[in-house]
């Protein structure tokens, strides 16, 4: 049994596609309640960006944050935490991260796990800055989605101006520039490698709305967990890793396992799309590449 401090809990999960750690999972009367960056089926999205309404400090030319976490983290470094409850912050940050105007860019904050606490003040999950007492709560503003990305496009848009900022003709940058190009060149094979897998296994015309369905709400992204780490194991055997931009196929790879696709049929499948390919430094053995 927990420790009375610690009964309930209140957790914050940024992540892309956030939603699928816990959709159809999560039970209701654990006393732990989650919010999350993004839906099932969805990227989170970078802030603070080089080209962002409000961008970090020139001599830095990365996204400094989350717009979920921007979100939360600056609501309650603004707020008397005596006087908001996690609802209340949960409703702003929903507010802040969710697209708006009809604005492409942002996500959808979900909730999962026990609500019946959601009535409870902050301060009792974060603590208490006693310099905050007499801070009256405000509305903040909304974060500007000018510069905003997706959170896999982060690392490009970091070597792009990495690139930039470097002196013309020098071999850094020509080093830098190859990096780019070798890092798009690798998503494209991912993209189009897990395509023609789907096609080959379940038809071509049947395979990419195989892969690309979304279970509905309640129901968790795989039937078989082993199945799936399976099929991922199988296909960067073949293909090379899927690195942090490939993982948005992780459904491609559930719905081969929910829709009856064998470890031996995936393997021929992902010979046949890969074969040939050098996978180089994208090779699941080379550390930090493993997805």
């Amino acid at each position: 049994m927990l420790p009375k401090a610690i009964q309930k809990w209140f957790i914050y999960v940024e992540a892309c596609e956030s939603g699928s750690i816990f959709e159809g999972l999560m039970p209701q009367d654990h006393n732990i309640y989650v919010t999350t960056a993004s839906n099932a089926v969805e990227s989170s999205w970078a802030a603070y960006c080089p080209e962002d309404g409000t961008p970090p400090p020139p001599e830095y030319f990365t996204c400094l944050g989350d717009l979920y976490s921007v979100s939360w983290m600056e609501d309650s470094d603004t707020h008397n935490l005596k006087n908001e409850t996690i609802k209340q912050q949960y409703e702003v940050v929903k507010a802040r991260t969710a697209p708006r105007n009809e604005s492409i860019k942002g996500s959808h904050v979900m909730e999962y796990g026990d609500k019946t606490f959601k009535d409870d003040m902050l301060f009792l999950y974060q603590g208490f800055d006693p310099a905050k007492s007499s801070i009256r709560n405000r509305p903040l503003p909304m974060p500007s989605l000018k510069g905003a990305i997706k959170q896999r496009d982060a690392d490009i848009l970091f070597m792009w101006k990495k690139y930039e900022k470097l002196n013309g003709g020098s071999e850094e940058k020509q080093r830098a520039l190859r990096e780019v190009k070798e890092t798009v060149l690798h998503r494209k094979h991912l993209d189009t490698s897990i395509d023609f897998i789907g096609k080959l296994v379940f038809g071509f015309d049947k395979g990419p709305s195989v892969l690309e369905a979304a279970r509905g709400s309640g129901q968790p992204l795989v039937d078989d967990w082993d199945c799936l780490k399976t099929m991922v194991r199988v296909f960067e055997s073949q293909c090379g890793s899927l690195t942090q931009y490939g993982m948005k196929h992780t459904r491609a790879f559930a719905n081969m396992c929910n829709n009856g696709a064998s470890e031996a049929e995936m393997k021929e499948a992902s010979i046949s799309a890969c074969d040939g390919y050098d996978m180089g430094k994208w090779s699941p053995l080379v550390r930090g590449y493993s997805a």
